[in-house]
């Protein structure tokens, strides 16, 4: 069978042909990718038997994947002899398979359904956190499997950027396009872009020219992600419960406890500078249960709460804010990794509208440093630095740490920066 099937000629001529591992597309909106992505992976699924993984962050039905663009391309091109779509996946007559899938319902565990994958296609790679980065990249490992990365950049924090545009991988082809290059740009999209250049140029050339928002040049957690959080309104409450406590260090400090059951903050706790004891009977009453795991600052005053909890058989982790974190090829120690780890989140996560807490949250910012692995790695400021040029805010980011250690997943990976105890015998594990 004679088929031609065009795609976007800077897709053709440089990632068709790289041997490389990673293909990825990065550039504005308009710029042909999806369609030329859905056209090799329709064409080598014809040609070759092929298991092919199609996923995003998060998709809560199969709508919300690429398999319409790619149902539109089969029946464009009359293809439907070849294969049949069903509601949830589709099948070529010589054994070809694509599914559709979630990145953040997957672990460990049940990721293993992706393992022989002879291609995967991540779509707005922008949106991938580094928990599903970490778990997919090591499960795609046929020999001379592909993975194919759509992006429009977002944050020069985004894991994508860092690992591919930032750190220059050497198994990766990177290709920059946008709309000039693509021929079927249509004069619907055409308006579109001029109306958002007449409205704001700045967010214009990020949209179109895939050019990097200002709001993540400095700060870890830009506003507009912040609010997405506390706009979040989750009415299910489902999944484990765990507490965040970070303990005041000096008479200034706040001692702020949170607490969520699975994506939400259920409850919280503030209070001034008060003694050992008094704190370590207000974190029971805030737990309540003793199988709830407790994520504590391990320093001065908390260390000695966490002590006595130990002793009294709770669930405590110590989470010592400058030891090495579980990802130490992107952050310096725990407490960056805990910020940007809650930053991948905020889509998804339900926090509570509080301006102090959002105050603290948008204007922590970070720096790149030399890592120990010979690149640059993220290194948020220091809490003195954070002091010097906060506005209106406690002189301590305590509320922002404490949420972030709400969030942290630190015993998952036996962070290096963590101290985690068993609640019976009470002992180091």
């Amino acid at each position: 069978m004679d088929l031609q099937i065009e795609i976007v000629d800077k897709v053709k001529n440089i990632l068709i042909p790289s041997e490389k591992r990673h293909k990825i597309i990065v550039g504005g909106r308009g710029k042909g990718a999806s369609w030329s992505i859905a056209r090799s992976l329709i064409v080598k699924g014809m040609s070759t038997p092929s298991f092919i993984v199609c996923v995003r962050e998060i998709q809560k039905t199969i709508a919300h994947s690429v398999k319409k663009l790619l149902d539109d391309t089969i029946k464009f091109f009359n293809l439907e002899f070849f294969y049949k779509s069903t509601n949830s996946d589709i099948k070529g007559l010589n054994g070809t398979h694509f599914i559709f899938h979630g990145l953040r319902d997957f672990n460990a565990d049940n990721i293993k359904s992706l393992e022989g994958a002879d291609d995967c296609w991540i779509a707005e790679a922008q949106s991938i956190s580094r928990d599903s980065i970490n778990i997919l990249r090591p499960t795609i490992r046929k020999d001379g499997a592909t993975i194919w990365w759509d992006f429009n950049p977002r944050y020069e924090t985004d894991p994508i950027w860092i690992d591919y545009i930032l750190n220059d991988d050497p198994n990766a082809e990177v290709l920059w396009l946008n709309w000039r290059d693509n021929p079927w740009f249509t004069k619907s999209l055409k308006m579109e872009k001029e109306s958002d250049y007449s409205r704001n140029e700045e967010e214009a050339r990020h949209i179109w020219e895939g050019e990097l928002r200002n709001a993540g040049d400095t700060f870890v957690c830009p506003p507009e992600l912040v609010d997405v959080a506390i706009n979040n309104k989750i009415s299910e409450l489902k999944g484990e419960f765990r507490v965040g406590a970070d303990i005041a260090h000096q008479g200034g400090d706040e001692i702020v406890f949170y607490k969520r059951q699975g994506n939400k903050v259920i409850d919280k706790y503030f209070s001034r500078y008060q003694g050992t004891l008094t704190t370590f009977n207000a974190l029971k009453a805030f737990t309540i249960d003793k199988t709830i795991r407790m994520n504590i600052d391990n320093g001065d005053i908390g260390k000695a709460v966490a002590d006595l909890l130990i002793d009294d058989h709770w669930l405590v982790s110590g989470i010592n804010f400058g030891g090495i974190p579980k990802d130490t090829e992107h952050y310096e120690n725990c407490v960056t990794e805990m910020y940007f780890e809650l930053r991948d989140k905020f889509s998804y996560i339900d926090i509570p509208n509080d301006d102090e807490l959002r105050n603290q949250l948008i204007q922590r910012k970070y720096v790149y440093i030399g890592g120990r692995r010979g690149y640059e790695v993220m290194k948020i400021e220091s809490k003195e630095d954070f002091y010097k040029h906060a506005v209106a805010i406690n002189k301590s980011p305590d509320r922002a740490d404490a949420l972030v250690l709400c969030f942290y997943d630190a015993e998952d990976a036996g962070a290096a920066g963590t101290v985690s105890y068993n609640m019976f015998a009470g002992v180091g594990v």
